[in-house]
């Protein structure tokens, strides 16, 4: 019987966990049935993620805000701009604000031997302040990593999410008597980047584009957030 032992070093390479923070300004746009019809991503939007690799394993977290205006398609009782909410079974106009739309995801991968992309699952969970529903699913999908040890080097994920869902608590909200409503969409997530490694230090420099697809299976809106991004990443041995 053969047995394969690796160097000191090497060996402790192998199981010595690292991990990467990165945080991104988003300069794209959000479609969520309230924006405005180009829908830009305002001041205050970005994205930020950790992650911990150990071996052939690696954890991951992300967090997205986007920030956009919402649409004036109306008047309010009051007689100023208003944004019409369009529910299941009614319509609310409110007073036009700034939408927030957030989304917290956490995965979880593994690299095969001899492969050069990850493969795992991952938890979403996405919300926003205008009242349409938190949607939670579970998804698969792949994920190429950079390359600490080389200058420049791309970066590539893609995440589907088949059974994407949540409910308004009243089909109606100017009657309490409407009852809820479940929705639910398929998704998925596509990121394309590279990561530019400043010499001598921890610090690369990221960018890329990312677009999350959300269509509607039931339901009143479908979602779409994408655009470029450039930002800056850390990596902790």
């Amino acid at each position: 019987m053969m047995t394969l032992v690796l160097p000191p070093a090497q060996a402790a390479n192998a199981l010595s966990p690292s991990a990467y923070l990165e945080y991104t300004p988003t300069y794209g746009d959000t479609y969520n049935g309230v924006t405005t019809d180009d829908g830009d991503n305002l001041a205050g939007s970005y994205a930020a993620k950790v992650r911990v690799d150990y071996g052939r394993f690696a954890a991951q977290y992300s967090y997205h805000r986007d920030l956009s205006s919402s649409l004036v398609n109306s008047m309010t009782p009051m007689g100023g701009p208003g944004t019409a909410l369009n529910y299941p079974g009614g319509q609310v106009i409110v007073p036009a604000f700034t939408a927030n739309d957030g989304e917290s995801e956490i995965r979880v991968e593994y690299q095969p031997v001899h492969l050069p992309v990850y493969f795992g699952l991952a938890y979403s969970n996405s919300f926003n302040n205008y009242s349409f529903p938190r949607l939670t699913a579970l998804g698969i999908g792949a994920e190429l990593q950079p390359n600490p040890r080389k200058l420049v080097s791309p970066y590539a994920s893609f995440f589907y999410f088949p059974n994407q869902s949540g409910t308004y608590p009243l089909a109606n909200p100017n009657n309490p008597n409407s009852g809820s409503v479940h929705s639910e969409f398929s998704a998925n997530e596509l990121d394309l980047g590279a990561s530019l490694a400043f010499p001598k230090t921890d610090l690369s420099l990221v960018l890329g584009y990312y677009q999350t697809t959300n269509v509607r299976r039931t339901g009143t809106f479908n979602f779409v957030r994408d655009g470029p991004y450039v930002g800056i990443g850390y990596r902790l041995k």
